[in-house]
């Protein structure tokens, strides 16, 4: 795919970030359970990036409490790296998962553009569709994010407080990931990227599976692209610079 932007390549390794976009899902940041991933995002955007993208699932649990005092101080490790990246001029887009959902648009103080399901972006010409993947699985996958996601439930978690909802989540997440993505489900995701991109957009990103996935149709005389950023817990993320998309994999544990 030389000589455009729909280059394509998958390497493993660090590589410069200049004024570039990360994208990365499900690291499931958990203050029970810390592991090397925690230290490895404070790296990763060390030197702040132009733009972020979460993905969903990078908190094992977040919800947009009115007080958050009490999320914020379990998170506590990565406090400084998300202030880094306010002071930085860094855009944070966060596309809500079926583990961090009912944002209010920020995270430690600092401002992120939080979306519920899905959001469009144009970078450097491209026309992007952006989403978890969760609604996108079929039923019965989506049930959860679907229940989780209703407004009339957030207003009840809302209600119930952190201090109640906080230790019930955690338990229901460590749950929730012992269900592994299946083949239906990768297939199911490929199957919606590819309508997006017939629909017109350039390239389709999602998570959700756990699994890095990059596929490219021709359409029409067009190529349109479908990336599934991974797990970033272990070790992946997407990267878009100098107008390439790269699936970039940790070595040795660390970006």
């Amino acid at each position: 795919m030389a000589g455009g932007p729909f280059r394509l390549s998958e390497e493993e390794g660090p590589g410069a970030i200049v004024n570039g976009w990360i994208f990365l899902g499900d690291a499931h940041l958990n203050p029970y359970r810390k592991d090397f991933t925690w230290d490895a995002f404070r790296r990763l955007v060390a030197d702040p990036p132009e733009g972020l993208v979460l993905m969903g699932d990078f908190f094992d649990f977040w919800f947009g409490f009115s007080d958050n005092t009490h999320l914020e101080s379990l998170y506590g490790d990565i406090r400084e790296a998300f202030e880094r990246l306010g002071e930085g001029g860094t855009r944070i887009i966060f596309l809500e998962g079926n583990h961090d959902f009912c944002l209010s648009g920020e995270i430690f103080g600092i401002r992120v553009e939080n979306h519920r399901w899905e959001v469009s972006l144009q970078l450097d010409g491209l026309r992007l569709y952006l989403s978890h993947g969760d609604r996108a699985s079929g039923f019965p996958h989506n049930l959860p994010c679907i229940l989780l996601k209703n407004r009339i439930l957030c207003s009840l978690l809302s209600l119930l407080g952190p201090k109640v909802i906080t230790p019930l989540a955690f338990l229901w997440a460590a749950r929730s990931r012992r269900c592994p993505a299946d083949g239906r489900l990768k297939e199911r995701l490929r199957s919606f990227a590819l309508q997006k991109l017939r629909e017109g957009v350039d390239v389709v990103i999602m998570a959700h599976t756990h699994d890095p996935e990059a596929v490219q149709w021709e359409l029409q005389g067009r190529k349109g692209l479908y990336f599934n950023v991974g797990s970033f817990r272990e070790g992946d993320y997407l990267l878009f610079s100098g107008g390439r998309f790269t699936l970039k994999k940790f070595k040795d544990g660390l970006p």
